[in-house]
């Protein structure tokens, strides 16, 4: 008996679990045939079952050799679970965890600014790539040396950048001496870095007045700004920037102009200003920069001109709507992080939550939509399975032993009770194999239908069994004498 068993399940005493082995079962078949041959052969009924079994077996065996390929149908379930939840985590993560590092094309003047910026996210690390002005970050941004660029406005920016307009907006100043009367003395103007964006704009107003053939622009402001120019020329007629307008540094060189006769004016362009859309007009009050003495002495029309974030190419959303918030300088109101509990703030919590359960309920309703198909391609070899106990309970419902009182016959019914019995063993061992190859069968009942099937059909039989130690008293004969 322990040799039958151990062509069935691995030795116990083999390293690892205890397995079933097809072969075994498919072994103890062959032997039950050749016992029906011997012992039973006109029971074609339990031949025929046998054959069955065996073709059930080595379809098991066949279908087990299949579901080894790395990319079986079986194993598909488990493989959208697994990329499933990988990327749920990785959505978390990247949507609530994640820090990104971009890189900032920005003038080493406004870098201090970024570095304060930087310090108040923890979505996003901003490093800082310095250059001398705004045409310098356009390059770095255009060739993909830096994420992110501040340009100021009136520069020329590539049409395939995507940009978004920063709140930090600068005012356009434009300062004469006091001896220049009219717009048309004025022949030196002095405007910052070659290029960059102040002179761009200098160039610009220039054009618009008729000037441009005359004046001739001397880069100076930033020699005033930090103090070594500190004795303006004669011969320099006015001023044109475009600054913070509450810069220190910049009100510091407002009261060094103003200290060698040089006053505020409005750099007024008429409807040459529509041209430019870039620009947007505003009024400084008086004394706007400062009071003493009055900076400016009168209400003047200027223009705020605004600073530009510009991306490069393939910067994904995400970052640049991040980046904005970042640099969003706008203070945040208490009354925008207070939580009330009204019936907006309740459903834009609940949305959230039924966003986020929705995620988990399609995940599972896939899963369990590719488990479903799977069990499909099982239930057939499931079916041919209960249709072998059920035939075998055909077979065996009219082999009892109580009240039997031929010898011969209740001999051969024994036997045939018990090799019904066997063969109902070896049903419920490929059920079980076809379960011990694909764990996922554990979802379904499939598999435990068949297993309760042939043991309550064994049980039955063991009953029967039990009769033959029953002997049933033989009824009195019945007299024949006639009465008296």
């Amino acid at each position: 008996m322990a040799a039958e068993q151990s062509k069935i399940i691995k030795n116990p005493g083999d390293s690892g679990p205890m397995v079933l082995r097809i072969e075994g079962i498919i072994a103890s078949a062959e032997k039950i045939r050749e016992r029906i041959h011997k012992e039973l052969p006109t029971h074609s009924g339990l031949t025929g079952a046998v054959d069955y079994i065996v073709s059930a077996a080595n379809s098991a065996q066949r279908v087990t050799a299949q579901i080894q390929h790395p990319l079986s149908f079986h194993r598909l379930p488990a493989i959208f679970l697994a990329v499933a939840l990988i990327l749920l985590v990785g959505w978390v993560y990247w949507n609530f965890f994640h820090v990104s590092t971009l890189s900032v094309a920005t003038a080493n003047r406004d870098s201090g600014d970024l570095f304060q910026e930087t310090a108040q996210t923890w979505r996003l690390r901003l490093k800082p790539v310095l250059v001398p002005g705004s045409k310098e970050a356009v390059e770095y941004v255009d060739s993909g040396r830096s994420d992110l660029a501040f340009v100021q406005g009136g520069m020329p920016i590539p049409e395939e950048l995507p940009r978004l307009r920063s709140p930090s907006d600068e005012v356009v100043l434009w300062l004469t001496r006091a001896n220049v009367l009219k717009i048309e003395d004025v022949k030196k103007v002095i405007t910052s870095v070659e290029g960059e964006g102040s002179h761009t704009v200098a160039k610009l107003f220039v054009k618009e007045w008729g000037l441009e053939n005359q004046v001739q622009f001397l880069h100076q402001w930033g020699s005033i700004a930090d103090g070594a120019l500190t004795e303006i020329p004669e011969d320099v007629d006015a001023v044109l920037v475009v600054k913070d307008a509450s810069d220190a540094a910049t009100l510091k060189t407002l009261n060094t102009l103003y200290a060698q006769n040089f006053r505020l004016n409005s750099p007024y362009l008429g409807a040459a200003a529509e041209n430019f859309d870039f620009l947007e007009e505003i009024k400084l009050p008086i004394g706007y920069f400062d009071l003493e003495p009055l900076q400016p002495e009168r209400e003047l029309l200027t223009y705020r001109v605004p600073t530009f974030l510009v991306a490069r190419r393939n910067l994904t959303p995400r970052l640049l709507a991040v980046a904005a918030q970042v640099f969003d300088s706008e203070p945040i109101n208490i009354a925008d992080k207070e939580f009330l509990p009204t019936a907006s703030n309740a459903s834009e919590m609940f949305q959230g939550v039924e966003a986020f359960l929705g995620i988990i309920v399609n995940i599972v309703l896939a899963f369990l939509a590719l488990l479903g198909l799977e069990m499909m391609t099982y239930r057939k070899r499931f079916h041919e399975l209960n249709s072998l106990v059920s035939l075998l309970s055909m077979l065996q419902s009219n082999k009892d032993i109580l009240a039997v009182e031929d010898v011969r016959v209740r001999n051969e019914n024994l036997k045939y009770l018990s090799t019904v019995s066997d063969l109902l063993g070896l049903i419920s061992a490929v059920s079980g194999y076809y379960t011990q190859e694909n764990s996922s069968l554990l979802f379904n009942n499939l598999s435990e239908v068949v297993h309760q099937r042939c043991d309550n059909l064994k049980l039955n039989i063991q009953l029967k069994i039990l009769h033959a130690g029953i002997q049933l008293d033989k009824p009195a004969p019945v007299s024949t004498a006639p009465l008296v």
